[in-house]
């Protein structure tokens, strides 16, 4: 059991460090728009920009599922999923926290959904929390 605590402890680590490094480049983004904020009195492109903010961190979900996903195709020990696609599937329903139960894991190797389901729990609190930072900010350099 312990390893199977280990290998989950590991890609969380990898999922926070991808969040960080797409969290620090959209503050980088945010930063350089609102230095140039004339076109953010229009409620159009403030839109924009927050809708820009959310898919770049909706793609570093994306990354995040496809590490965990990764894990389950290392070894047919770990899970009986039949290919990348339904892997990356299983990772993305499991992440949400979503939890068809149309694709499982098997036997001792179950505890890394459960792992995975409270990462994502974890970075989709991230993730609105800096939206709504995003959403601050933006509507305070409009005003």
């Amino acid at each position: 059991m312990l390893e199977k605590i280990l290998i989950s402890l590991f890609v969380m680590f990898l999922c926070t460090l991808v969040h960080a490094v797409f969290m620090i480049i959209s503050q980088g983004v945010l930063e350089r728009r609102l230095a140039n904020f004339a076109h953010l009195q229009r409620p159009f492109f403030k839109a924009v920009l927050i809708w820009q903010l959310i898919v770049w961190l909706f793609l570093a979900i994306c990354i995040q599922a496809s590490l965990w996903a990764l894990v389950y195709l290392i070894s047919e020990e770990i899970t009986a999923l039949p290919d990348a696609q339904s892997a990356f599937y299983f990772s993305m329903v499991t992440y949400t926290s979503l939890g068809y139960g149309d694709l499982v894991l098997t036997g001792d190797w179950r505890i890394l959904s459960a792992f995975e389901a409270a990462n994502g729990l974890i970075i989709f609190g991230w993730t609105t929390a800096l939206i709504f930072y995003y959403i601050q900010r933006i509507q305070k350099a409009g005003s």
